[in-house]
């Protein structure tokens, strides 16, 4: 079983590095790809790269050379840095989305180039300096209610707030694109024009994919019931079982968004 969890565990990871390099490669070798959106997609990639990099690779060298002794937290830490890392920027990527869809005589004035930077710099910036926080409560503070309030907030805003944005956002855009579809099939009866078919494709094709993205996320998040074990039941969460699997399938289904 152990064998086979390596296997798959190395497998994905190589498959997440991959593809997701090569994305970013993509969008920073050709010009006419380096737009706004593109830039959280790359964030994003960076993100779900070193999630392959950091996942299932270092706890094997941890476990093959000294058993990941206690004292080793920092490859927890991370591990769920650039985990959380890739939730941040996937939620980030998909509210430009909405955004575009919902609001697109607001995008142009909302999301502008400083703007992007901006947005980039601070998903990145602020999980890195909260991540270095409780390493150093961790192992210098070391406060007991420092612990409860990382747990809970890690919880609440970074497994079950990003759900509930996705399917939120998900839901107002396929909203929105069937209006616009209702409206385009009006405008086409009055005109005589088939114009809905070609609306029909680009509109709905977006949509589709960011179904396919936030499904496979939806569907590799399954680690929350974990938490909800322990938080419930006081039971324990065995990371070799399903959780590290899962998380870099996460991050190799993220590709698909460019």
């Amino acid at each position: 079983m152990e064998t086979w969890f390596w296997i798959l565990g190395w497998s994905l990871s190589i498959l997440t590095m991959a593809g997701n390099g090569f994305v970013i490669f993509l969008v920073c070798s050709k010009r006419q790809l380096r737009t706004k959106t593109n830039a959280f997609v790359v964030s994003l990639a960076v993100a779900d790269f070193f999630v392959g990099m950091s996942v299932v690779p270092l706890m094997f060298f941890c476990k093959l050379a000294t058993g990941c002794k206690p004292r080793y937290y920092w490859i927890s830490f991370v591990r769920w840095l650039f985990g959380y890392l890739s939730v941040i920027n996937l939620c980030v990527l998909v509210l430009d989305r909405y955004i575009a869809i919902v609001k697109p005589l607001k995008y142009l004035t909302v999301m502008t180039r400083r703007r992007v930077i901006q947005t980039v710099s601070l998903s990145w910036g602020i999980r890195v300096a909260y991540s270095v926080f409780c390493v150093l409560n961790w192992r210098i503070y070391e406060v007991p209610l420092v612990f409860d309030i990382v747990f809970w907030f890690d919880v609440i805003f970074l497994e079950f707030l990003p759900c509930l944005v996705l399917i939120f956002c998900f839901a107002s855009m396929c909203r929105v694109v069937r209006k616009h579809d209702q409206a385009s099939r009006t405008t086409a009866k009055q005109l005589r024009f088939n114009h809905r078919v070609l609306y029909k494709i680009q509109g709905k094709s977006a949509i589709k994919l960011m179904a396919v993205v936030i499904g496979l996320f939806l569907l590799c998040y399954l680690y929350l019931c974990c938490t909800l074990a322990f938080i419930f039941e006081n039971g324990e969460c065995n990371d070799e079982e399903y959780k590290l699997p899962l998380l870099v399938l996460k991050g190799l289904s993220h590709r698909y968004t460019v």
